[in-house]
């Protein structure tokens, strides 16, 4: 399975590679517009925001405001932060991945504890410009972490968070923002920048990194705070006021002494019965879809009945039960979210939906697929190359499925928050095995290209090789099935059939060959021979199944199989047109005078030729009988000479004398 697997790498690999996460976006957004070696000041998007840092001078403020980009470099800031806000709201996968290119929560502790020792070290010894230079380290991994954190804690809760309660994260982290003293580093900023040892250097680098997650951090919680209502979510259970349904149903005296059992189970009457009534929906309508939709589809389409619906009929065979199986998933998940009312419906229960959804869709996508290429495009013959090889076509098929399955793995594994670049690396590394293990492998699916690109033989021809004859069934990926005549199946590597000399007796259009000798006696007439051997080559010059130049237009069928082709090569050869007819006097042979009858029928079915074959035996016979010919057959002739008799008997001692004499 590996091994048939490995020609699906690279497809993977380039898969995961487009795929671009939430994270990589935050990092793009921070240096585009916030890097201090890099942008042209941008202003709030939305508000004059209050000056929370002494680092902003009245000169940065004039440049900002006399930008001649600053309207269109607004506008980009805005749609930057709305992107991010899109990907917290429909991928919180990518956002809560604890493995992630800006901010890892598992290394953050070693590198703090690391940075703190070296603060109180170089403190002690007295080293300030040490000191400075960890304390903006930290301070710079701090920030990181608030923003890993805040973007984590909305992805979880902004769909059960009011707006009071998001003014409330907004303020509170901003409140961590304002306790920032980062004109205190301003300083050994200045003094650093005109000198070039290590230690100004880093001071440098961690101060710019520093003021680039504030600024961004202040600026995006400035936005959220002027734009709560882009945080507002209404789902299907809030639009049906499902708390005071509940509340109604839990009212009701009975289901209320129920509740005080149900309360271990931590649910209620009211949830179970709307998750039942959920459920019983989503069985009626999966019902009505599988069964009363689908006939009254089918009845249309039979109505006015042709070839070209059968694809349609296909369809609706194929995919109407991954549907009833999508409309139950559906309603079952809408009743477990009623179960888990009101907190969000967990994770792994989400993920087992996702599954099923994705896999679903896959395999409709799969079915239509099938029915488009093998119900359309090779029954109908719609392309205009009506020669479509179907191995092509099965060639083509398969790399499409593939694709499709591969991107559908791969978008589960990143809503399963798989680290994509610990994939690609994994994939790297084990490349060379992967290589290595898959050698055989890629020769037989190169083994396949070139049988396809030679067209040296197709689906349906038949074949014979130094140990295989028969009728290729299917050309594979790794090999070839071929369908002996006495009904076994081989399977043979592509890279055998594609280095090996092998005979296509199905690459003929016109001429299937018979030969024969038909000897007559030696006591024949030579007019009589000479007549029949003329009467029987007009014989075959007349016949209805044998192929001549007279009546085969070899040239229109090579213009119509080879419009566009120009090649320095018999055409005729190429394409298995033959209509040589001979009929000679062959030999003289022991026991019969042969005539040599050479010529090819026109058609190359075998049950076809040999029909043709009998006929033209049964023909020649008339004609040899017509001019009192006979047929010979091996025979020996004993001539006996009488004087060398006599003596041989006179020799002989039980002969009397008198006899002898």
């Amino acid at each position: 399975m590996f091994k048939r697997l490995a020609p699906l790498w690279l497809v993977l690999t380039l898969t995961l590679l487009a795929a671009s996460g939430f994270w990589d976006e935050v990092i793009q957004t921070e240096k585009r517009f916030y890097a201090s070696d890099n942008a042209t000041p941008v202003p709030n998007p939305v508000v004059t925001p209050k000056e929370r840092n002494a680092t902003v001078t009245a000169k940065e403020r004039n440049a900002t405001i006399q930008s001649p980009d600053l309207s269109q470099l607004a506008d980009e800031k805005i749609a930057a932060f709305n992107r991010l806000l899109g990907a917290v709201k429909e991928r919180p996968y990518e956002v809560e991945a604890p493995h992630n290119p800006f901010y890892d929560p598992l290394k953050a502790e070693q590198r703090k504890a690391r940075y703190k020792t070296r603060i109180a070290v170089n403190r002690q010894y007295g080293y300030d410009k040490a000191v400075i230079r960890d304390e903006m380290a930290l301070l710079e991994l701090e920030s990181r972490e608030r923003i890993y954190n805040f973007f984590t804690r909305l992805a979880q809760n902004w769909t059960d968070m009011s707006e009071k309660d998001l003014q409330k994260l907004f303020h509170e982290h901003a409140k961590w923002l304002e306790s920032i003293n980062i004109g205190r580093f301003v300083k050994a900023y200045k003094e650093a920048l005109g000198k070039n040892d290590k230690i100004s250097a880093q001071i440098v680098e961690n101060y710019r990194k520093l003021q680039t997650h504030y600024r961004f951090f202040d600026e995006f919680l400035d936005y959220l705070s002027a734009n709560p209502s882009l945080l507002n979510y209404r789902s299907l259970l809030a639009m049906m006021r499902l708390d005071e349904v509940i509340n109604q149903i839990n009212g009701i005296e009975t289901f209320a002494k129920l509740n005080t059992h149900l309360r271990h189970l931590h649910t209620d009457m009211g949830r179970l019965l709307i998750f039942l009534l959920i459920m019983l929906a989503a069985w009626m309508a999966a019902f009505a879809l599988y069964y009363k939709l689908y006939a009254f589809l089918k009845g249309l389409i039979e109505k006015e009945y042709d070839e070209s619906d059968e694809m349609l009929l296909s369809n609706l065979d194929g995919i109407r039960r991954p549907f009833f199986i999508l409309v139950l998933a559906y309603g079952f998940r809408l009743g477990t979210e009623v179960l888990f009312h009101p907190l969000p419906l967990p994770e792994n229960l989400a993920l087992f939906f996702y599954a099923v959804t994705l896999g679903t869709v896959t395999y409709v996508v799969l079915v239509i697929l099938d029915s488009i290429f093998f119900d359309y495009l090779v029954k109908k013959g719609e392309l205009k190359n009506k020669q479509l090889r179907r191995e092509l076509v099965n060639l083509v098929v398969s790399i499409i499925k593939a694709v499709i399955v591969v991107v559908a793995v791969s978008m589960f594994l990143v809503r399963m928050g798989v680290n994509i670049t610990g994939v690609i690396a994994s994939l790297g590394i084990g490349g060379l095995a992967v290589a290595l293990a898959a050698q055989n492998t890629l020769s037989n699916f190169f083994g396949l290209l070139k049988i396809i690109f030679d067209k040296s033989f197709s689906q349906g021809d038949w074949i014979e090789t130094k140990d295989a004859e028969g009728t290729v069934v299917e050309i594979g990926f790794i090999s070839t099935m071929i369908r002996t005549f006495d009904n076994a199946l081989i399977t043979v590597p592509n890279a055998t059939l594609a280095n090996t000399p092998l005979k296509n007796w199905s690459k003929r259009s016109v001429g299937r060959r018979i030969k024969m000798h038909i000897g007559v006696t030696y006591g024949a007439k030579r007019t009589a021979l000479t007549a029949a051997v003329k009467e029987i080559e007009e014989m075959l010059k007349n016949h209805p199944g044998i192929a001549n130049h007279q009546e085969v237009d070899s040239q229109s069928l090579i213009e119509r199989q080879s419009k566009r082709e120009r090649k320095l090569v018999s055409l005729e050869d190429k394409y298995g047109i033959k209509t040589t007819l001979l009929v000679y006097l062959d030999e003289f042979a022991d026991s019969s005078i042969n005539i040599l009858i050479y010529c090819f029928s026109k058609s190359v079915v075998w049950q076809e030729w040999l029909e043709v074959k009998q006929d033209v035996m049964l023909k020649i016979w008339e004609i040899l009988e017509r001019h009192g010919l006979e047929f010979a057959f091996p025979s020996e002739s004993i001539y006996f000479d009488p004087d060398n008799m006599a003596q041989s008997f006179a020799s002989l001692p039980f002969v009397k004398k008198e006899e002898r004499a």
